[in-house]
């Protein structure tokens, strides 16, 4: 008895067909049993799928458990019930067998066709963390109802690079995404590698990278990871557009507003048949903004540049909009954005605290020699001359252990006291009574410093202190540093580290952390506090910062605080500051360059003054174009 079917259509209407090496729709059975060359009429095995079929009508009357699974996922008009409407198989009759390759290649047609749709993640099994119920909401409309051309736009700290690592492996392991491309701005290459590797299992070469020199045509890898700045410029931006890619991200795509800009003109210039921008602020300060990014993810969506203005008003102040409701149901066709206050994401709190602490006197006076000594040599010196007197400032503001290495290795070692330093310091003390008080509460310690020398000159101080401690830095081995990790989660109570553990690790276990040096790039500064700061953390975090009176550290921390309220703002939304002032702004190259060239430090106070004020102003049109692109979304309503 064959299956009951639609009268319009053959009785197996979605099989397979091989046509110039592709896989397509077939007629019915008998066609296929034809193309695999098998004779109609016959049982039939055919890689997994096994089935007799009646010379008649092309249909099956006998099938194979395989078979009965593909055939279930060949379309509403047929059903297939084992026993019922199909006889069970046989194994005792003999059976034709196609050939090995033709069998292998039905076989992957069944699995092509057995596939679910988009409502089902294939994805999920593969990743390594639990993705956040908006985020998959967020991936899903992209993929079904955006069908893989969208704007991203949840507000800052929601997960935008979760939402497009989901797409991405979701047409990754559909195979309808064979060639991936993501740009991003350059300080944040490392974190989308990091993500990419940690979370999605999704290796990616890095332009610039020793792997990426060993390629001869790197520009070709499966997933390429490259910050827009260097896409931009030739000879990679000639590279990039020489091929069709299948996906292409784009982060921060704010950046892209001006279609006159090499960005946007990389972007746009780009052969791709998906396309994800990111970015919280969709509305900078024109509404032309948005026509722009929208026309890049999908070009007349919003009409012509005249019928936009037209309809919606004026391209230029973004507060003058008409016909309100309308852009917001087209923005519904092509934009997700969640607020904050509309998902159940919550951070706990950031307590941060400010220990100013005196230098020694010996200790100021070395402090102030080093500082002369680099505002001298600065005058005239080339980049990376200035590089090397850069460094020399900032290990003078971490420990003197770590200065004379510095000094030692720069031929300087003259402009050391002839005594020698001093192997403990003011602030060492300041943190033996910081770690005293919270390791008597039974709270974990995550200690960080920029230099490897300042670590053991703390290894030794909490040794001679009696404080258990582990210790992490860049030249231990992936085991190694996992054996470190695994030890201060367990026994020990106290991790003391450089940078390496503020890239890709997480340390939500531990929920207090002291800078015991400061970056004078405030990213690098987020960067340490997101590995306790992030979601998973059930404590507030508390986070102590020790600088010495009369530092540069000292002038950066108090500038950083007083004008953006550096910790009290969400991950992420310092790039989306510091990306105000200029592209891929250099904050530390800033403060330098206003330190050598003051007079003194009354001038050097008001430079110092004046980037404040750029960074206060930096920030109140965030928050205004933060607004704006709530107003695409009705209140109450995530667009998705």
């Amino acid at each position: 008895m064959a299956p009951e079917q639609d009268p319009h259509r053959p009785a197996i209407c979605t099989l397979v067909r091989i046509a110039d090496g592709a896989v397509e729709a077939s007629a019915d059975w008998g066609e296929v049993a034809s193309l695999l060359g098998v004779t109609e009429g016959l049982r039939l095995q055919v890689g997994r799928a096994r089935m007799e079929v009646e010379p008649a009508a092309g249909t099956p009357v006998r099938a194979s458990a395989a078979a009965v699974e593909g055939l279930r996922a060949l379309g509403p008009w047929i059903t297939v019930t084992p026993g019922s409407a199909l006889a069970a198989w046989d194994d005792s009759l003999p059976t034709q067998v196609a050939s090995p390759a033709r069998g292998a290649l039905l076989d992957a047609a069944l699995d092509v066709w057995s596939r679910p749709g988009f409502e089902t993640f294939m994805s999920l099994p593969r990743l390594r963390f639990a993705p956040f119920a908006h985020q998959l909401a967020a991936a899903g409309a992209v993929l079904r109802r955006m069908r893989g051309r969208a704007l991203l736009a949840d507000e800052v700290g929601l997960g935008k690079t979760i939402e497009a690592g989901l797409v991405a492996t979701e047409l990754y392991l559909r195979r309808l995404a064979r060639r991936i491309l993501i740009l991003v701005p350059a300080g944040l290459v490392g974190q989308w590698a990091e993500e990419l590797d940690r979370k999605f299992a999704l290796p990616c070469l890095v332009q610039g990278s020793a792997a990426w020199q060993r390629e001869q045509e790197p520009w070709e890898a499966p997933i390429v990871l490259a910050s827009l700045a260097a896409a931009r410029r030739s000879p990679h931006r000639e590279a990039a557009t020489a091929s069709p890619w299948d996906l292409v991200i784009a982060d921060e795509a704010h950046r892209l507003k001006n279609p006159r800009s090499a960005s946007s003109l990389l972007v746009n210039g780009l052969q791709t048949r998906y396309l994800l921008l990111l970015t919280a602020t969709p509305v900078e300060n024109r509404l032309d903004d948005l026509f722009h990014l929208v026309n890049l993810v999908r070009p007349g969506h919003l009409g012509t540049p005249a019928e936009f203005r037209r309809t919606y008003g004026p391209g230029g102040a973004a507060e003058a909009v008409r016909n309100l409701p309308t852009l917001q149901q087209r923005m519904r066709g092509v934009m997700v954005r969640h607020r904050r206050s509309e998902v159940a994401v919550m951070l706990p709190r950031r307590l941060a605290e400010t220990l100013r602490v005196t230098p020694t006197p010996e200790e100021a006076r070395l402090y102030a020699r080093i500082s002369e000594h680099v505002r001298q040599a600065a005058t005239g010196a080339s980049p990376a001359q200035t590089l090397a007197l850069r460094s020399l400032q900032r290990l003078a503001g971490s420990s003197p252990r770590a200065l004379a290495a510095g000094l030692a290795h720069a031929g300087l070692g003259h402009l050391l006291p002839p005594s020698g330093t001093a192997p403990r310091t003011a602030k060492t003390d300041a943190l033996l009574q910081l770690l005293r008080r919270h390791l008597a509460q039974g709270e974990r310690v995550v200690v960080f410093t920029g230099f490897r020398e300042t670590l053991a000159m703390l290894e030794a101080a909490l040794r001679e202190a009696g404080i258990d401690a582990a210790s992490y830095h860049g030249g231990l081995g992936r085991r190694e540093k996992d054996a470190v990790i695994a030890a201060f989660s367990g026994d020990l109570p106290v991790l003391l580290t450089t940078e390496a553990a503020g890239e890709g690790r997480n340390l939500q276990f531990c929920h207090v952390m002291i800078n015991f040096d400061l970056p004078w790039n405030p990213m690098q500064i987020e960067q340490r506090l997101g590995r306790i700061h992030r979601i998973g953390q059930e404590h507030d975090v508390l986070l102590h910062n020790l600088v010495a009176r009369g530092t540069v550290e000292d002038r950066i921390l108090a500038v950083l605080e007083a004008k953006i309220n550096l910790f009290e703002l969400v991950v992420g939304e310092l790039d989306m500051i510091l990306g105000r002032i200029e592209d891929d702004f250099d904050f530390e190259a800033a403060v330098f360059a206003h330190y050598v060239q003051s007079s003194d430090e009354a001038d050097f106070t008001a430079r110092l003054e004046t980037l404040g004020q750029q960074l206060t102003g930096a920030r109140t049109e965030y928050l205004a174009a933060r607004g704006r692109g709530d107003a695409l979304v009705p209140q109450g309503e995530a667009a998705e």
